[in-house]
């Protein structure tokens, strides 16, 4: 399953009707089918996503390396028929705060919830779509940030960025260990990008899981077709 690069220096929710509104679950180059020509390049991003969402049009996973329907979200886990991958929830968030909603598919594989994510992203009017590990995008909060766990001493939270190419993690304040020749372990914090000391990158955590989580919404048709345009 793909990823994204670690980059150490360096919400937004369309409107819907009332009585369109998905119902939440709080606790947990694109073409058209059979030949069509491609959506044009002035149609809005929530547009495009609704038409990948309901299967009428491609997006290009950028993991794979090819253009998929939502219905072979399988491809983006494993060629393997046996393994069996299907989306089950979604999210909509401004990942990179360029006001353009991005929409985070939660993939369910072989009943195993904390799989990963395949992002959506729209990208000069085409429909991108990043594989992500579920310790590398945990706890996604409303305003795009989210953590990641490499292990004990090796953890943070951070913001994504993507490309036609990939996608790279800014890690925003996270701890990393080292171990020396005499395999003796340090280990360094940073806050804001910046050394700090344990106590300041353990109350930089702890404001971090303060924030509100996003809101996922069950992958069903009705909260589908309530994306407002």
């Amino acid at each position: 399953m793909g990823g994204c690069k670690k980059d150490e220096q360096s919400s937004l929710s369309p409107a819907v009707s009332d009585s369109q509104a998905p119902t939440s679950t709080d606790n947990q180059s694109s073409l058209t089918p059979d030949g069509q020509s491609p959506a044009s390049q002035d149609e809005s991003p929530m547009s495009k996503y609704k038409a990948v969402l309901q299967n009428k049009a491609r997006f290009f996973c950028v993991d794979a390396d090819k253009e998929l329907y939502i219905s072979q979200i399988n491809q983006v886990v494993s060629d393997d028929s046996s393994v069996k991958a299907e989306v089950t929830k979604f999210a909509i968030v401004d990942l990179e705060k360029d006001s353009i909603p991005e929409i985070v598919l939660w993939i369910t594989v072989n009943d195993n919830t904390d799989f990963g994510y395949e992002v959506l992203s729209c990208k000069d009017g085409v429909v991108y779509g990043y594989t992500l590990w579920y310790r590398s995008f945990m706890n996604l909060k409303e305003d795009g940030t989210f953590s990641f766990s490499g292990g004990a001493s090796d953890y943070g939270f951070g913001r994504v960025a993507f490309t036609d190419k990939g996608c790279t993690i800014d890690n925003i304040s996270y701890c990393e260990s080292v171990y020396d020749s005499e395999n003796n372990l340090t280990v360094s914090y940073f806050v804001n990008h910046e050394k700090a000391s344990e106590e300041d990158f353990q109350s930089a955590m702890d404001k971090q899981d303060e924030k509100p989580d996003v809101t996922w919404y069950d992958f069903i048709d009705d909260n589908i077709s309530g994306l407002s345009l």
